[in-house]
């Protein structure tokens, strides 16, 4: 198969040999014509001339008498002849001197012919015989001046005629010439030809080698192509595609890296757990079976968040909607967190405006999205710290395009979060701190299971903290009944 560079070669050849073939052609042919055309303008010409002298010679003779002498010096084109008959049709000058005395019937001159006229009076008859042919040129004339030049009247007469060699020469000559430059243009354009595809077409293959590379598993590789054209475009699109596919390498093999080491953590429990039950060492009583137990139901929650991450991305996760109390749900949620939140010696107060409506959502995902959000803050608030829960009609002032719809906010004062740190926190396994994080407990999930559980409700999350001083996490969701 063709490669797409000698595609475009061959086809800009084709079209090279076919336009300066076609050109060379009808120059050949114009040049031929205009020549041809050019030779007979010249015999008008010359038998114009020679009859504006013979009506002067008859003028001053008085008759044809020693009229040869004049033809014996007369040039003529190539091998033409010049030939005077009177008016009785006897010739009586010819160039060539063969047909002196004969009669114009005799050799087979035909009329028409140029007439020779003086003072009202035709004296005599002109004739033009070309080689080889008796096509005829004749002159009208009288003493005041040239008449009409005259044509035999017989289609293909200038295509018919022998042509001279000198003539033959130069048709040669400029037709050696149309060959040559020809030639020469075809040369030229099938150099500029390849050039000009070999720059359209590198950077194709520029493109089509960094794809191969990519194939292979090089998501490093970045094309450069400086075309100034549309290539540029395509290598930058290509070089962002890269990057992107390079990226989702790197995140998923840290998912891979990040799940394993969450499996790896409860599992080793529940298994030395098990070994040290199986040698004796610890007795198969409440207190361990117990933490055999937790640590199954961490993987159960590890595996469960996984599972509701990957349908909400890929747009499967079916929502259960149906007229829901905002209000109540969070209450409802705060309540399940104070039990924690005493433990740990957290107070959390709630702001729940009047007449917040009833809003459609599925209430198991919202009342999941604010267990998240309760969670992370008492993950992240010290003892004798406080959460703050609001709710409230947003009117716009939070600087989000959240008009018209429902706000909640889980703040607490906690140690808050560094700016580097803040576009990130809804990445799935993202932690600011691996140690802290794990010591906490946690796979670094959730965030990311509340990211997509509001925006699949057409909502809007985000997070406002400064270092030392605690974390604002907000999220919005429109309001579809009054």
């Amino acid at each position: 198969m063709l490669s797409l560079r000698w595609k475009l070669a061959l086809a800009l050849l084709l079209v090279v040999v076919i336009s300066v073939g076609l050109t060379a052609f009808l120059i050949n042919r114009s040049t031929t014509s205009e020549f041809a055309s050019y030779v007979e303008q010249g015999k008008q010409y010359y038998v114009e001339l020679a009859g504006e002298g013979l009506c002067w010679f008859y003028e001053e003779q008085g008759s044809w008498s020693n009229v040869q002498s004049l033809f014996d010096g007369l040039a003529t084109f190539g091998r033409d002849r010049l030939i005077l008959a009177d008016s009785t049709g006897v010739i009586v000058a010819d160039t060539a001197g063969e047909w002196i005395g004969d009669t114009t019937s005799s050799v087979g001159l035909i009329r028409p012919a140029s007439v020779i006229n003086v003072d009202g009076e035709d004296v005599g008859e002109l004739y033009l015989l070309t080689t080889q042919t008796r096509h005829l040129m004749g002159f009208a004339g009288d003493r005041q001046g040239p008449g009409a030049f005259l044509f035999p009247n017989r289609p293909g007469f200038l295509e018919d005629r022998v042509a001279f060699p000198f003539e033959e020469d130069f048709l040669n000559r400029t037709n050696t010439a149309l060959i040559v430059a020809g030639i020469a243009g075809a040369i030229a354009a099938i150099v500029l030809g390849l050039f000009l595809t070999r720059q359209l077409t590198r950077p194709i293959q520029v493109l089509k080698n960094g794809a191969a590379r990519i194939a292979r598993g090089d998501l490093s590789h970045r094309v450069q192509v400086r075309s100034g054209d549309e290539f540029d475009e395509l290598a930058e699109s290509f070089n962002s595609m890269a990057a992107s596919l390079d990226a989702s390498e790197q995140a998923r093999q840290r998912l891979l890296a990040d799940i394993a080491h969450e499996l790896r953590t409860p599992l080793s429990v529940i298994e030395g757990t098990v070994d040290a039950m199986l040698d004796g060492v610890y007795k198969p009583d409440a207190e361990n079976l117990g933490s055999i137990r937790e640590e199954t139901a961490a993987l159960t929650r590890l595996v469960e968040d996984l599972r509701d991450l990957t349908l909400a991305e890929s747009g499967q996760l079916k929502l259960q909607v149906e007229p829901t109390d905002l209000t109540d749900l969070v209450k409802r949620t705060v309540a399940r967190a104070e039990v924690m939140a005493k433990e740990k010696d957290i107070s959390i107060t709630t702001d729940i405006a009047l007449g917040i409506p009833k809003i459609e959502v599925d209430n198991r995902r919202i009342y999941q999205i604010m267990a998240i959000l309760l969670d992370n803050a008492l993950k992240h608030t010290p003892s004798g710290g406080v959460i703050t829960v609001t709710v409230a009609r947003d009117d716009g002032k939070a600087g989000y395009p959240t008009e018209g719809n429902v706000l909640v906010t889980v703040a607490d004062n906690g140690e808050g979060i560094p700016s580097e740190h803040l576009p990130h926190v809804f990445e799935r396994l993202y932690r600011i701190d691996d140690s802290r994080s794990r010591e906490r407990g946690g796979a670094g999930l959730g965030l990311a299971i509340a990211k997509q559980m509001v925006e699949l409700h057409g909502g809007k999350i985000w997070v406002e903290s400064e270092v030392g001083k605690g974390s604002r996490f907000c999220f919005s969701l429109p309001i579809t009944s009054p």
